[in-house]
């Protein structure tokens, strides 16, 4: 006989074994199962007490010695109602925790997240993000701009414009430039920001990245301005240890 049905119903092979050989045996102590079914004395009790938990097996005694003999095979559409309910239970169950377990997923995918801003609306909105989570916990740490972007005026605003909110906050800021790098350094020694440094170095460093809370924002300042924002906790710390390895180099 093909088994694999009761297979798919979550029966065991030697589950299927021992209950066949009770079919055939009728009321028989566990001797004649062991025999006929091939398996071993310890495994056959095991699966005895699965097959009872099913409903497919009673067990009496005679003479103090345990006799097992096989329930009606309709049994077995009694015992798939019965997962069909428990079934429906878990699945009720499951709908409680689901919203739990979604935004979970969320919060695990917002730890590690690639976007581009693309332009300057699009830098912008990165800007006004960044001040809009600002605390005075943060720390804005940036490699100085390439001078293309220092000499684009709306480059500067939006720069300031988020470099006041930030200072009003009592969040720090530091920025490291190259000694050869006289445009920043002018227009940052005249900066009158609150809580605001900036150091020149000789090590070479790539020029504007910025890095913010778990944020490492890439800037490419083309044709068409973008920038490259990378969320990841791991990534942030690895930019941070690089800049403060230089800016503590900086005497």
């Amino acid at each position: 006989m093909d088994t694999k049905t009761l297979e798919k119903i979550g029966f065991t092979r030697g589950e299927i074994k021992v209950y066949f050989s009770l079919l055939e045996l009728g009321n028989t102590s566990s001797g004649p199962i062991i025999k006929k079914s091939g398996i071993a004395g310890s495994k056959v009790y095991e699966i005895l007490e699965k097959l009872k938990a099913k409903g497919l097996v009673s067990e009496t005694y005679n003479d103090k010695i345990k006799y097992f003999q096989a329930n009606s095979p309709k049994r077995i559409l009694d015992y798939i109602k019965t997962k069909e309910r428990e079934l429906k239970l878990e699945q009720e169950e499951f709908t409680k925790i689901l919203p739990q377990l979604l935004q979970k997923q969320k919060s695990k995918s917002e730890q590690h997240e690639v976007r581009a801003y693309v332009g300057y609306e699009g830098i912008k909105s990165f800007y006004e993000m960044m001040a809009d989570n600002l605390t005075n916990q943060d720390e804005y740490l940036g490699f100085a701009f390439p001078e293309q972007a220092i000499q684009n005026k709306f480059v500067i605003h939006l720069f300031d414009r988020y470099h006041k909110r930030r200072a009003q906050t009592g969040g720090k800021s530091k920025i490291l430039l190259s000694k050869n790098d006289g445009l920043n350094k002018i227009k940052l020694s005249k900066s009158l920001h609150k809580l605001y440094e900036f150091r020149a170095t000789n090590f070479p460093f790539p020029s504007g990245i910025s890095i913010f809370k778990d944020t490492v924002a890439t800037f490419s300042w083309g044709e068409t301005p973008m920038l490259f924002a990378i969320k990841s906790k791991g990534n942030a710390e690895e930019y941070r240890k690089f800049f403060y390895a230089l800016w503590n180099k900086v005497t």
